[in-house]
């Protein structure tokens, strides 16, 4: 099924230098055997290559234990094709840099031999016995940040573009196939044959090394397993990600009170090199460049890809003493990841696969957007790498969207363990309390990697990085005279919501508004994917984050955002410019609101409403052309 292979760094990084073509917007001739085609986005095929394929210090679970592994049922391999094809990741034939015939984003990760072991003292076992030296298989970049579409029986490659993959059935999918190994005698002894290890010895050795794995998966599944469930193409990761640091930081188990509840769509991640705010509510927003491959390097890029790192089955030691940390986190390649993201240039409408654009609808649609769009959705120049992305962070109360997401990261606390009076970046910004927001213990775990690696250098120059808050006064609102969250019944999630609305325009209170070059590639919509289509996006909502007590939630008149939505397919709308409602080959069904008729927190799909109900249809149609052109 999968062989074992190696690439150096060095090699990695010689396919910075390749030139790229300039991105045109047409589709390149089929960029694989069997049909499928790219877009012309600026990367050649090595670099395209280089993305899907390299490790960033993931880990998922040892490869030798992957090549056998079989689902829960024992039905077929759990890392083959037809299984990781049925939970959404796409498929990547044998090359010569995927000799493994791993999907999109797969990676394998060697330790090197004389390497330290990680965490041995959650693993002994497996350390014992060498696993942890062994290559292990996790998932970097690619796996989250590329999409296909089919459309009349053509399939379109996107990079960069929100994968339709279901993470948590990833995952929850191993932790259930380990279980099932492990609880049976026969399957643990077939398991431990193809591994190689036949004596009685050998098989107890590998069932202690698999309880091992399943007690950490269950610890952090724990404190993962929200009430709403995230389907394909969404994910907490802010809530994963915290609940990691919380869990390796030696403060004890993570607080489950803020479990994974509010699943994001994954951002489409064209062009971030220019914005100074990453991820849906701006987390990731330090700027400061170091020199690196003879040319600036963000250490805020680096804070934040480090963090996605952590929060994807990267191994740490954060719960020793000092500012620097051991972990798998492998920085160069990150370094080499990042600079190949920067030549990615957002995808144009493919005209000889989804038809030709409206030219009449487009100039029609310009001033529409000026109207309604480009007061927060400031546009970039097409083609334009290199000047800042204009970017506005707009508070959670002007933006009306669902609120958890932001809310869940701003209010997060944990115990610090032993962070506990060290200082947010290692060797600068404000430190951390017994007890504190667990954002600040991320940026602290990933400053700590940074500093194992790149010490005397970053050490000098990291006094500078400071997180700059949101613009706008901070204020605390009354919130007197108006009922929270209309509807939901969950009093816990109602008293939430009424403490980041009262804190006012607060960082992390805020959602990201940037450039809309690609929108038309990155269904559904909204930070949390609640909005099927962009021509449903131009709709009102009935949902609203709060109204005056006492009085109904407004019931516009005319055409509403869908509450319910089918979800899973690759089959493309280009009319309503989504995926197609009701395909049969959907997997998922997504619900605004619970069988009882009450709103579902963190599947609202309220806000972004800056005057929806006001549009003609004519204007509607003309807008979502305009749109489409982007």
């Amino acid at each position: 099924m999968m062989k074992l292979f190696s690439r150096s760094v060095i090699a990695a990084c010689t396919l910075l230098s390749l030139g790229s073509p300039s991105a045109s917007g047409q589709v390149v001739a089929a960029c694989r055997g069997d049909g499928l085609l790219c877009l012309d986005q600026g990367w050649t095929d090595a670099q395209r290559a280089m993305w899907y394929t390299m490790s960033q210090g993931s880990r998922l679970l040892p490869l030798s234990w992957a090549r056998h592994l079989r689902t829960a049922d024992d039905s077929r391999p759990f890392f083959g094709a037809a299984h990781l094809g049925a939970l959404g990741y796409l498929d990547n034939p044998v090359s010569a840099t995927n000799p493994e015939g791993l999907p999109v984003g797969f990676a394998v990760d060697q330790n090197p031999a004389d390497a330290p072991q990680l965490m041995c003292d959650r693993f002994p076992a497996m350390c014992a016995a060498g696993t942890m030296r062994a290559p292990w298989l996790g998932l970097n970049c690619a796996a989250c940040h590329t999409t296909e579409i089919t459309y009349q029986g053509r399939r379109l490659r996107i990079e960069g573009a929100p994968t339709l993959a279901d993470f948590d059935g990833l995952v929850n999918g191993l932790q259930a196939a380990l279980v099932a190994t492990a609880n049976d005698g026969a399957r643990l002894r077939r398991l431990a044959l193809d591994l190689g290890a036949a004596t009685p010895r050998d098989v107890e050795s590998l069932n202690r090394q698999l309880r091992e794995q399943i007690a950490w998966m269950e610890g952090l599944r724990r404190v993962n397993d929200g009430a709403v469930a995230a389907g394909p193409g969404r994910l907490d990761a802010q809530g994963h990600i915290l609940a990691k640091v919380a869990a390796v930081n030696g403060g004890g188990p993570p607080p489950e009170d803020f479990r994974a509840d509010a699943p994001a769509s994954y951002p489409f991640i064209w062009n971030t090199h220019q914005q100074d705010k990453l991820q849906w509510n701006g987390i990731a927003g330090a700027e400061l460049k170091l020199n690196v491959f003879s040319r600036n390097t963000d250490v805020g890029a680096l804070i934040r890809n480090i963090s996605e790192v952590i929060g994807v089955f990267a191994q740490i030691e954060a719960d020793k003493p000092g500012i620097t940390y051991r972990s798998s986190v492998r920085l160069i390649p990150i370094v080499s990841l990042e600079r190949v993201l920067e030549r990615l240039q957002s995808p144009v409408w493919p005209e000889g696969v989804l038809g030709p654009l409206d030219r009449g609808r487009v100039a029609a649609g310009a001033p529409l957007y000026v109207a309604h769009c480009q007061q927060c959705h400031r546009p970039l120049a097409a083609g334009d790498q290199q000047s800042p992305a204009p970017i506005r962070m707009e508070p959670i109360e002007s933006a009306g969207t669902d609120l958890f997401l932001a809310c869940n990261t701003f209010l997060r606390t944990a115990d610090a363990g032993s962070m506990a009076g060290k200082k947010m970046f290692g060797v600068a910004g404000a430190r951390i309390e017994r007890t504190d927001v667990a954002h600040k213990m991320l940026v602290n775990a990933a400053s700590g990697v940074i500093l194992r690696q790149w010490r005397e250098l970053l050490a000098s120059v990291v006094t500078d990085l400071v997180p700059r808050p949101l613009e706008g006064v901070i204020r605390e609102r009354n919130l007197a005279g108006l009922e929270v969250l209309p509807g939901v019944t969950d009093p816990v999630r109602r008293e939430r919501a009424r403490r980041c609305l009262a804190a006012g325009a607060q960082e992390l209170l805020a959602y990201k508004a940037r450039p809309l070059n690609g929108i038309w590639a990155t269904a559904p919509y909204l930070h949390n994917g609640s909005v099927p289509t962009l021509y449903d996006l131009l709709l009102p909502a009935r949902l609203r984050n709060t109204v005056p007590a006492g009085v109904p939630v407004p019931d516009p008149a005319g055409p509403l955002r869908p509450e319910r939505f089918t979800l899973g397919t690759r089959a493309f709308d280009p009319v309503k410019v989504g995926f197609a409602e009701g395909a049969p080959d959907s997997t998922w069904t997504f619900n605004v609101r619970d069988a009882a008729g009450a709103p579902i927190p963190g599947n609202s799909n309220a806000g972004h409403d800056y005057g929806n109900a006001s549009l003609s249809e004519e204007d509607r149609l003309n807008l979502l052309e305009y749109l489409k052109s982007l």
